[in-house]
Parts: structure tokens; sequence; C-alpha cells
């Protein structure tokens, strides 16, 4: 009688774990389609940000090579800074008004450069500088490629980077809005920027 009672408890025992098997495999379907959901509702499509001292607002589209690195909540009201990251991880970039401040200097080389001619800060021993109108504009103002190379003041290593957008002039003060992009490797090219600066100021061609 035991061990007919033994062969049904292990019985039941084999369907019971059958069916957890089961149950589990639905259970982590449902949460993998969950989670790949939830995944693609949290990529941000469209950022507000502001710039300049007047704190001109602005709406950034994502491009289809990059990403903004800010959740959705916050891209409703960004603030004045947002981080782009290429797919790919060739490059990251900041995007923001770099305010120029005459006779003061920015401590960002390119912004000093492209008003002064002259880099002020001391913390750069070498500084070159290439500017080239994209053909297309924002807001009127011609949108620009900035493509600068400098080494550090104890630093013998040479850096390249390079700016993409336009020159603003607010009330009290002007500057530069867009993108200062760090390249992992190489820079993108002009062509690439171009539709870089499209996708991103919503530009219609």
């Amino acid at each position: 009688m035991k061990r007919l009672f033994a062969l049904l408890m292990a019985g039941m025992m084999i369907i019971s774990l059958s069916a957890c098997k089961n149950d589990n495999a639905e259970d982590y379907d449902d949460t993998e389609d969950a989670y790949e959901e939830s995944y693609d509702e949290e990529v941000v499509t469209k950022v507000n940000m502001v710039y300049g001292d007047d704190e001109t607002a602005v709406t950034l589209r994502k491009p289809s090579n990059a990403t903004f690195a800010i959740g959705a909540e916050e891209a409703l009201d960004a603030g004045d800074l947002i981080v782009l990251c290429a797919d790919d991880w060739s490059w990251d970039a900041e995007i923001m008004g770099y305010k120029y401040y005459e006779g003061i200097g920015s401590n960002v080389p390119f912004v000093d450069y492209y008003f002064a001619g002259e880099v002020v800060s001391e913390e750069y021993t070498s500084y070159s500088e290439k500017v080239t109108d994209l053909g297309i504009k924002y807001m009127g103002k011609p949108v620009m490629a900035i493509r600068y190379t400098y080494t550090e003041a104890d630093d013998e290593e040479e850096y390249s980077e390079c700016f993409l957008g336009f020159e603003y002039e607010g009330t009290n003060d002007c500057g530069l809005m867009g993108l200062k992009i760090m390249p992992y490797d190489e820079a993108p090219s002009d062509s690439e920027l171009k539709n870089l600066f499209n996708e991103l100021f919503f530009i219609e061609r």
C-alpha cells in the first residue's frame, strides 16, 4: 500500500513540476515581451531644452543613428545640457549653448577662437581650427562645422573634436548653439554632420 501511495505521489510531483515549467515558460515570455515593450516606450524621440541667457526654447528630435542619454520624463523639460550618443559608439556629444565672454575667455577654445581668433586660456599649448559652412540654415543662421585640434599643457597627446551648430545672439549674450562632438576614432564627415543636424533640429528637406 505504501509503495502504491509512493508511486502515486511521485506521479503527482512529476505532473506538478511539468505544469510549473510550462507556467514559468509562459511567465518568462510574458516578462520578456513586457520588457521589450517597456524598453521601446523609454526610447526618447523628442527633447525640449533651452539655451542662452534668454533660455530660448528648442525641440530636438532623435536622429536615426544616435540616442539621447536622458529619461522620457526628464526630456519634457531637459534644461540647458543634453548628451547624445552615437548608436555605433563612434562618438559622444553634448548639446548646449556655449556662451562667449568677450575679453575674458570662456574656457571653450573653439568659441573663443571663432569670435576672437585666439585662445585665451593658458591650458592649451597648441590649437588650430577650421570652419566649414554646411550650406543649411537654422533660424536664419548658417549651420557650421567647426573642426579643431589641440594639445593641452602637460599632455603631449593631440586631440581632435568638432562642433556642429550655429551662432546665436541673445538680449545680453551671444555664443554658439549646437553639438560638441567627441569622436572615439574618426570624426563624422561634413555630409554626415549635415544629415545629423537636419534630423536633430528637424529641418525639412
